[in-house]
């Protein structure tokens, strides 16, 4: 296990499976979220439960506040390559993130408008990927394909409540 990295809660609950949804583009790095449904999807995590999105706008369109919620992203700036770091939303530190991506708008602001809207669960689980390529059309970075492997593996087969 990479020592940068953070332990994943598992809090098993009854209620509706987790809508994992991976954010990303075609941007080197940026891969990650996408990478991350790709694994899951790889070891028979059930596709109903799993979407990539180019937008975080889509969110909104998407979530629903009955259904728990884990969304997995690239990040720059919270560490080495390849770390992987959990927050939960609301969180001040997401909200603060300073939104350098290829979406149009960045999480935090689709989160705080989704509260806004009431059109998103109370609690979500975010997860990034910290990456240090962002090229167009390059490959992610083997930091990053590494941390893919790992957070895939902790989040499948787990019914958790954000």
């Amino acid at each position: 296990m990479n020592g940068n990295t953070e332990r994943a809660e598992t809090n098993v609950a009854s209620g509706p499976p987790p809508l994992i949804v991976g954010l990303g583009s075609h941007h080197g790095d940026d891969q990650a979220g996408w990478m991350v449904i790709e694994q899951l999807e790889a070891i028979g995590h059930p596709a109903e439960f799993l979407l990539r999105i180019a937008h975080s706008v889509d969110l909104l369109d998407r979530a629903s506040p009955g259904q728990p919620l884990i969304v997995c992203d690239a990040c720059q700036g919270s560490g080495t390559a390849g770390r992987i770091t959990r927050w939960l939303w609301p969180s001040d530190q997401v909200a603060a993130l300073r939104h350098c991506g290829t979406h149009d708008l960045s999480l935090g602001e689709v989160l705080q408008l989704g509260r806004t809207l009431d059109c998103l669960p109370e609690r979500i689980e975010i997860w990034g990927i910290e990456g240090i390529n962002w090229s167009s059309a390059s490959e992610p970075s083997q930091a990053v394909k590494q941390a893919v492997v790992e957070l895939a593996q902790r989040l499948s087969g787990v019914e958790r409540h954000a």
